[in-house]
């Protein structure tokens, strides 16, 4: 299982290294408080510490932003109910006392016995390793593994990572630069010539997690950077967004990046108000992925369907297909090789907060609904296999089920074969945003702009929305999941980098947002994607 060659690795801080003790101090004496009592309690600890950079130039100044948060969840479940506390004080005996006042807690509240309860234990590593995981994932682990043994995750690393903040800044200064460059270098008859903004935007974040229960003792360190640059005029905006998991690599912006920049700034300047109507509609992958995230990603979190928040269950529990063959929906903390790019994606990480090994599950399947993405309560609620999706917005908030890297299945098809099915219809590229409701299962997607096509072929015109905005996408989403006619391969043009194919669709980097406050990261994406009959205005 261990990695037989030397990768370059993220490591834990010395911060971080020095907690693993105290967290074996604080686990033993809850456990000490259970085996008192002869108390069947799930006890897990999870610790997290994470330091943000965040620098930002244009050409009216530059600022560097720095955070540094940490703090410790202590979590009983006795097998009817989950208690927590949670502490940003680190020291030993505060850590202590706040066991001592959760054990406290559990033994005045708990029901013990009774046909109701769902008792949980954690399933041992022999177990654990019966899943199919990614190598990435299984190199990292010892041969010998037991419930004793620490086990370190860390990002790979391409080209090192930043040395200093200061680095940071100084990559966003570049970027502006030679965004600038290629303003300057635009032909006076460009629509994008003559902005009045230019930004880079450069992010660095490194969340360390230390996670303990009676099975496993697991760290890790993800190194999440995402780089920003965009052109704004009159109102409008040009935008390039890169990002992922891994090290240097995952900023650096190539030269067809910058041309995207004002090639789509000069388009939406240039574009016309689109008639609202009915077209076939050619998604690129960051719209079929805010499609596949706002589609079925919100309504199969497991705890909106044990909450009644979703429709998804009964078609579920009922059979009722919601798609044809070409619906195919996958949720993957796991995507550790991002479509061309070699590092991970934005949305991926090795286990989430409670534990739980990152694995790829379908959320639909040739059309028909899966079991829900879940974190452990809901899992225990709804009696449905556990997933990697308990996530935080930090260790401050609580824990829900949460989407990771939500995206189409690839196809089979190259992009010129897909827009030769079009006779009439539209290229849609930038994505603006978009809603879900899971009960309704209608479904908004915002559109930038739209490129015309006509007998399979790009005419050159473009459109906006018909108030001059963006373009939104309505419907209901078992119409829209029947309509597919056809995807792309993951490389649809056939031109992948590197030697080895890549082994999931491209996820690009976003955020998610729940009960209007709850932010966490996630990616979205799959191939270029044609569906007919689209509602467009």
């Amino acid at each position: 299982m261990s990695e037989s060659q030397s990768v370059d690795r993220a490591q834990l801080s010395s911060q971080a290294e020095a907690m693993k003790p105290v967290l074996e101090k604080v686990y033993s004496q809850l456990r000490q408080f259970a085996n008192d009592g002869d108390r069947d309690w799930y006890i897990s600890l999870v610790y997290e510490r994470r330091a943000t950079a965040s620098a930002r130039a244009n050409n009216k100044k530059t600022a560097l932003d720095e955070d540094l948060n940490e703090g410790l969840v202590l979590r009983v479940y006795d097998g009817s109910t989950m208690y927590e506390e949670a502490c940003d004080q680190m020291g030993e005996s505060e850590l202590l006392a706040k066991a001592e006042r959760l054990a406290g807690r559990v033994m005045v509240n708990s029901v013990e016995g009774g046909d109701s309860l769902r008792p949980y234990s954690s399933p041992s590593w022999s177990d654990r390793l019966q899943a199919e995981l990614d190598p990435e994932i299984t190199s990292q682990i010892p041969q010998d593994v037991d419930s004793e043994t620490w086990v370190n995750f860390g990002t790979r690393w391409g080209q090192g990572y930043w040395g200093s903040s200061a680095e940071i800044l100084q990559h966003a200064q570049s970027v502006l630069s030679e965004l600038s460059q290629r303003h300057d270098d635009l032909p006076d008859s460009s629509s994008a010539k003559g902005a009045q903004m230019l930004t880079s935007i450069v992010s660095s974040e490194v969340v360390e997690y230390l996670f303990v229960d009676e099975s496993v003792k697991m760290a890790q360190t993800l190194t999440r950077d995402r780089v920003v640059a965009f052109a704004l005029k009159d109102g409008q905006r040009g935008v390039v967004i890169k990002g992922g998991l891994g090290g240097l690599e995952t900023t650096r912006l190539m030269e067809s990046d910058y041309e995207e920049v004002f090639d789509n700034l000069q388009m939406v300047m240039d574009s016309e108000p689109l008639k609202p109507g009915r077209y076939k509609l050619l998604m690129h992958p960051a719209i079929s992925g805010v499609f596949a995230h706002e589609a079925f990603g919100h309504t199969q979190e497991g705890d909106t369907w044990a909450r009644g928040r979703s429709k998804a269950k009964m078609l579920f529990e009922n059979k009722i297909k919601v798609g044809n063959e070409h619906s195919n929906i996958l949720n993957n903390p796991a995507v550790f090789k991002n479509g061309n790019d070699d590092f991970a994606g934005w949305g991926s990480y090795y286990f989430d907060e409670e534990g739980w090994l990152a694995q790829s599950n379908y959320l639909v399947k040739d059309g028909v609904l899966q079991a829900p993405m879940t974190n452990l309560t809901s899992s225990l609620r709804l009696n449905v296999p556990r997933t990697a999706n308990g996530k935080r917005e930090s260790w401050t908030n609580a824990i829900y089920t949460r989407q990771t890297n939500t995206y189409f299945e690839e196809g089979d098809l190259t992009f010129d074969e897909l827009l030769g099915k079009i006779d009439y219809g539209f290229l849609a590229t930038v994505p603006y945003g978009g809603m879900e409701d899971p009960k309704g299962m209608g479904i908004q997607v915002g559109i930038q702009f739209l490129q015309e096509v006509q007998d399979g072929k790009l005419t050159g015109k473009v459109f906006k929305g018909p108030a001059g905005g963006s373009i939104q996408m309505t419907g209901y989403v078992p119409d829209y999941l029947n309509a597919i006619m056809g995807k792309t391969k993951i490389d649809a043009f056939e031109n992948h980098q590197g030697e080895e194919e890549p082994t999931h669709p491209w996820n690009e980097a976003g955020g998610c947002g729940k009960y209007h406050k709850e932010s966490v990261v996630a990616g979205c994406g799959g191939p270029y994607m044609l569906v007919d009959d689209v509602l467009l205005g």
